[in-house]
């Protein structure tokens, strides 16, 4: 009985070939993702302050908020964080920072609602959203918020993603040679 089993599945193997050309593609697949992730962090980390939107304008309301984030994949879940927030007259934007430790005091003491603050920031399209892309506030020309804490992040994001777009291709490589040599 088990034998007949075993010869049923048998039939349902996967050719080598097959398996070749899908480690082959889905390598691939995976490491531009990597790479285009990579770039995408490269934009923001390298981002000249003359190029980007400036806004000075007067708070509105500041604080801290909550949002969330999602993760993809086979057991997707929600995470919230934290992340201070500001509006500012005649801004249709709610400009936020997010910091990794969740610790918004100094930013929460140095600005108070009614103060006259410079803001340089990317454009965003989603207005209903926070814009998270926030390099940098001024207040009197005093520095609120370095423009290094966000681009030193997003740095180390596209070392870290260009070192895996690289490992991933040469374990494409290695693994489709593997499949040739057993051939």
């Amino acid at each position: 009985m088990t034998n007949s089993i075993f010869r049923t599945l048998r039939k349902f193997r996967i050719p080598k070939t097959v398996k070749r050309v899908f480690n082959f593609v889905g390598g691939l697949f995976l490491t531009a993702c990597c790479f285009f992730v990579a770039y995408l962090t490269f934009q923001n980390g390298w981002t000249d302050l003359d190029k980007v939107d400036k806004f000075e304008g007067i708070i509105t309301e500041k604080g801290i908020t909550t949002y969330q984030t999602s993760t993809s994949g086979r057991y997707r879940t929600t995470l919230t964080k934290q992340a201070f927030y500001l509006k500012l007259k005649d801004l249709n934007q709610t400009l936020a920072v997010y910091n990794p430790q969740q610790n918004y005091g100094s930013l929460d003491n140095n600005l108070y609602v009614g103060d006259t603050v410079k803001v340089f920031y990317k454009h965003s399209n989603l207005v209903d959203k926070l814009n998270l892309e926030t390099f940098k506030i001024e207040k009197n020309n005093q520095r609120i918020l370095n423009s290094q804490d966000f681009q030193g992040r997003e740095q180390i994001a596209f070392y870290i993603t260009l070192v895996g777009g690289f490992v991933l291709l040469l374990l494409t490589f290695y693994q489709d040679k593997k499949f040739r040599l057993n051939k």
